[in-house]
């Protein structure tokens, strides 16, 4: 029974992340899902028609509902613009080193869509740090590389993207605790 509560919970989240994606992966014919998951994404984004290759570290999520490619969590195991978007969808704060894999990201696309957990002051942080630890209990995952808009912003055009768009989503951790997750549409100046 609380095995189906999550998937429930996990596809309906899943589903919200679809649909803040879309609009800007409408014209894309490869897309890569860099931190699938369960493939619970690309799954989704499979059904409407797109061609997804979901990507993650070593086995950790338990059964994923799509084949995906294990990677080492450094270096990307395709060639430089192999794929039109690269989607890290609420992925870089669970990364020990968020910069190296925006970087391998940006190598092997034109473009990069993300969606992020942030935070705007040191008491939003804690909340966001202590609600994401507890929702992630179940995946053993690393949850402290969190930085503001504005660090992540920096580090974005640090590495020759400009933000094409970007819109911020004041969610709900657990229903109750606020949760920022904001959306960039990056593409290389």
């Amino acid at each position: 029974m609380f095995k189906a509560l999550i998937s429930k919970i996990v596809r309906s989240r899943s589903e919200v992340v679809v649909s803040r994606v879309f609009p800007y992966i409408k014209q894309s014919k490869k897309i890569i899902d860099i931190g699938s998951g369960t493939g619970d994404v690309a799954f989704l984004l499979s059904s409407k028609g797109k061609d997804v290759t979901p990507v993650d570290v070593a086995d950790f999520h338990g059964p994923r509902l799509v084949k995906t490619t294990i990677y080492d969590g450094k270096t990307l195991p395709f060639q430089n613009n192999t794929f039109d978007t690269a989607l890290l969808l609420m992925v870089l704060h669970h990364t020990l080193n968020p910069e190296m894999v925006f970087k391998e990201a940006a190598r092997v696309a034109r473009e990069v869509v993300i969606i992020e957990t942030s935070y705007t002051g040191p008491i939003n942080r804690f909340f966001t740090v202590i609600s994401d630890a507890i929702g992630n209990l179940r995946l053993d995952a690393f949850w402290n590389s969190y930085k503001t808009d504005k660090d992540w912003k920096i580090l974005f055009e640090k590495h020759g993207f400009r933000i094409k768009e970007s819109q911020k989503f004041n969610d709900r951790n657990l229903g109750v605790i606020p949760f920022l997750h904001i959306l960039y549409y990056l593409q290389r100046k």
